[in-house]
C-alpha cells in the first residue's frame, strides 16, 4: 500500500473533501466513521491545516508510535503544504521515507513546484478532477449564487473546471462590477478602471481577470487580452 498521497488542486472545500475522502479510504472508514473523517473528528486522522513548521513535524515524529484507536491504520493529513518551511519539508521527508506500517500521509498543495522535488517524489499524486464548465455553473446556481449569464460564464471560465476558484471569482466579479466604471468603449476606460482598482486587493484582481477574459472572448479586442495578461502577472507576483 502506498504510504503517502498528495492531492493537487486549488485550495478550498473541494480539495479538502478529496483529501479527507482519501484519508477515510486509507483508514477503512465507512458509514458513520467516514462522516467523522469528513467532519475532521475521527480519532485515527490527525490534521495539520496550516503550512508546516519544524515544531509541527517534531510533534508528528513524537506520535509515530501511537496505535490506531478505531481501525487498523492512521493518517496524518497536511491541509496546506505550500508555504511550509524548507526545514520542515526536509524533516517531513525523513519520516515519509520510512513511516510505521500503520501510518499513511495525505498532503494538499496547489502546485507540486511549491514543494521540494525530493519531497514530492515520495508521494503518489492525485490531481483534483476538473468538472465540465456547465456543471460548475449549475453548482453555483444550486448554491443560490444568483448572477447574470455573463458573470456566471466569466467565473466558470476563470475557475477552469474547479468549483472553489469559480465561486471566489463570481464573488469578486460581483464586487468589481459594483464599483468599476461602465465600459463605454473609450480608450481612457482602462485608465479609469485602473484608478478604481488602485486600492483593491487580490479579490478584485480575480474579478478583473474574469471580466477581461470574457470581454476578449466576446470582442477579440487585443486590448482586453493585454489587460488580462497584466492582471495575471500581478496576481502571480502577489501569490509569490
Amino acid at each position: 500500500m502506498n504510504h503517502a498521497w498528495l492531492v493537487i488542486g486549488p485550495p478550498g472545500p473541494q480539495r479538502r473533501d478529496a483529501a479527507r475522502q482519501r484519508a477515510a479510504s486509507l483508514v477503512g472508514a465507512t458509514g458513520p466513521q467516514e462522516h467523522m473523517v469528513l467532519e475532521a473528528r475521527h480519532a485515527d486522522v490527525t490534521e495539520y491545516l496550516a503550512p508546516l513548521r519544524i515544531d509541527d513535524v517534531r510533534e508528528v515524529t513524537a506520535g509515530l508510535s501511537r496505535r490506531p484507536l478505531l481501525g487498523a491504520a492512521r493518517v496524518v493529513l497536511f491541509g496546506e503544504l505550500a508555504g511550509s518551511t524548507r526545514e520542515a519539508q526536509n524533516a517531513l521527508l525523513r519520516i515519509v521515507e520510512e513511516p510505521p506500517p500503520d501510518l499513511t500521509f495525505v498532503g494538499e498543495v496547489a502546485r507540486p513546484s511549491d514543494l521540494l522535488p525530493t519531497l514530492v517524489s515520495r508521494f503518489v499524486t492525485q490531481r483534483l478532477a476538473r468538472l465540465p464548465l456547465a456543471d460548475v455553473k449549475e453548482l453555483l446556481r444550486s448554491e443560490g449564487q444568483e448572477a447574470d449569464e455573463e458573470l456566471l460564464n466569466a467565473a466558470t471560465r476563470f475557475g477552469g473546471g474547479y468549483l472553489d476558484p469559480s465561486r471566489e471569482a463570481l464573488s469578486a466579479l460581483r464586487a468589481v462590477t459594483e464599483d468599476l466604471p461602465p465600459d463605454d468603449g473609450t480608450p481612457d476606460w482602462f485608465v479609469r478602471a485602473a484608478e478604481a482598482v488602485e486600492s483593491m486587493g487580490e479579490t478584485w484582481l480575480n474579478g478583473l481577470a474574469g471580466i477581461f477574459s470574457s470581454h476578449y472572448e466576446a470582442t477579440a479586442d487585443a486590448r482586453y487580452l493585454s489587460a488580462w495578461r497584466k492582471v495575471e502577472k500581478t496576481r502571480s507576483a502577489l501569490a509569490g
